[in-house]
């Protein structure tokens, strides 16, 4: 049976009767909104007539009882809503690992959750996958990641550990345990897809004369922009918060209430861009890969969405575009071939991934 604690409820193993499970009270107001009240095992059988407008619960692994509301079961494996919200807050990171299709951040809380949440459970069947083959990743690893973090960043021990604290990680272990689950996870993916992925010379080739006439000339567009920044180590709640504002931004521009440029000027982050948020004349290889997806697909006086980067969160507006003659060839030959692999290596990562679930008891609640 289940035990409650304040709507909350958490999946831990089940201990010899008599024993009592310590219960951590999560405080989640970002998140409270848009949860639908559970519906417990005892309570299944009264609740089936109104299965189209509840969630329903995931049922558990045999020998699991239910103490933190459960997003999701993936085989053996529970995803709580801790997890789901700590995720969110380094999804920037997480993204940079696996090129990915989600480069438009929705408005909705719960939209972004549940893009959060199956990013998780892709993890958890490729980590599950990784430690079939029995792949590992040593602490001298972990130990190196953790040693370039302190250093890049100027950080001791203690700065260390606050940092992460406002990431959503109880501590350095962990984050340890983050980032060996991240290394091994990408250990995997080159394990299984590394050999497959081979882009042919003769592709890159028509793709060069088809776009580039050879390598003689290339594409500058000029756009405006206007930058939510992020800061580093930002919690889910600041996240959250920035993320709003961009859409706040968005929408005052589309429905006309104020133009693009004076948005820029009023909301922009980026001070190292001319008026109205103007970028000028950029070609796609000097920007981000992210940012330049999403510019690249807009039509001349069509605005993006919110996009997110690295950077923080992106409003676009696209002005121009013009041909110019190539700077350098083998620079745009190196782009072309890395845009393929990348078209190639999602094809057969979202196949893979396809087959993994096919054959794996996944089971989301949200």
């Amino acid at each position: 049976m289940a035990t409650r604690t304040d709507r909350r409820t958490v999946a831990r193993p089940a201990r010899p009767a008599g024993r009592t499970l310590p219960v951590a009270l999560l405080t989640v107001a970002l998140l409270a909104p848009t949860l639908t009240p559970a519906v417990s095992p005892a309570a299944e059988p009264t609740a089936k007539a109104s299965r189209a407008s509840q969630l329903r619960f995931a049922s558990l692994p045999k020998g699991y009882r239910q103490l933190e509301a459960i997003v999701a079961v993936v085989g053996r494996r529970i995803i709580t809503l801790s997890e789901l919200v700590r995720a969110q807050a380094q999804n920037t990171a997480s993204q940079k690992l696996v090129p990915t299709k989600h480069v438009v951040r929705p408005r909705n809380a719960r939209e972004l959750l549940r893009q959060v949440l199956d990013t998780l459970v892709d993890n958890l069947l490729v980590t599950a996958a990784a430690k079939k083959l029995g792949l590992t990743v040593p602490d001298a690893q972990i130990d190196k990641h953790i040693k370039q973090l302190k250093d890049r960043n100027l950080w001791d021990t203690e700065e260390l550990r606050e940092n992460l604290r406002r990431m959503g990680f109880a501590d350095i272990p962990a984050y340890r345990d983050h980032v060996r689950a991240e290394k091994l996870r990408v250990k995997m993916i080159r394990t299984k897809l590394g050999s497959k992925l081979r882009v042919a010379e003769a592709e890159v080739k028509r793709v060069m004369d088809l776009k580039y006439k050879g390598g003689t000339v290339e594409e500058e567009v000029r756009s405006q922009h206007i930058l939510i920044k992020v800061p580093q180590g930002a919690s889910p709640l600041v996240l959250n918060k920035l993320r709003q504002k961009a859409w706040r931004v968005h929408d005052l521009v589309a429905k006309k209430q104020i133009s693009f440029t004076d948005a820029a000027e009023e909301h922009s982050d980026d001070e190292g861009t001319g008026e109205g948020g103007d970028l000028g004349w950029m070609r796609r290889w000097m920007l981000d890969p992210t940012f330049s997806k999403a510019l690249w697909s807009l039509k001349v006086g069509e605005m993006s969405k919110v996009v997110q980067t690295p950077f923080g969160f992106h409003v676009i507006k696209l002005l121009g575009r013009r041909e110019v003659p190539a700077k350098n060839k083998r620079v745009i030959e190196q782009m072309v071939r890395a845009q393929l692999m990348e078209q190639q290596f999602v094809k057969l990562y979202e196949l893979w991934l396809s087959e993994l679930r096919a054959a794996s008891h996944v089971e989301v609640r949200i």
